[in-house]
């Protein structure tokens, strides 16, 4: 008796290369998310993100370039909120993203996941500003730091 087996599908295959290329390069936990065809990134042990609005991230993003500390960036298949990856802040208080609920900063740490980009781009999620290899993230803090300051500059304006 002869038992054939299907190949895997090429969109598993291109899920579980991308596994592979975000474990191997970055050192980031990688899970494939088979029922939703795409790659989710653990948070709390080696990445964190802060996630807002994409008016908002695109000033974020634009001043932590001119401050030398853009790191990955990701848009979600709407286009309407960004999600920037930092460092873990095993040691972050609570109430970091404090006050600026109103403006919709949202912080993800341990025990949450983000969907993290693939090749193909299905689903809608794509980068900003791609990882780069032996990339140092930016810490939350100057993420929302940053944020907090725009935030309180258009308010005073």
């Amino acid at each position: 008796m002869t038992t054939m087996t299907q190949p895997a599908p090429a969109w598993l295959r291109e899920l579980a290369a991308a596994r592979a290329h975000y474990e191997e390069n970055f050192g980031w936990p990688v899970a494939v998310q088979v029922g939703q065809r795409q790659l989710a990134v653990a948070l709390g042990q080696v990445l964190d993100a802060i996630t807002m609005p994409a008016d908002l991230a695109d000033q974020v993003h634009r001043q932590l370039g001119i401050a030398m500390l853009a790191g990955p960036v990701i848009v979600h298949p709407d286009g309407g909120r960004w999600t920037f990856l930092t460092q873990a802040a095993t040691m972050m208080r609570g109430d970091v993203v404090d006050g600026l609920d109103g403006h919709e900063v949202r912080h993800a740490g341990a025990g949450a996941y983000t969907v993290v980009p693939t090749e193909s781009g299905d689903g809608g999620w794509r980068w900003i500003n791609e990882p780069k290899p032996h990339q140092m993230l930016p810490s939350a803090y100057a993420v929302v730091a940053t944020a907090r300051r725009l935030c309180a500059a258009s308010t005073a304006a």
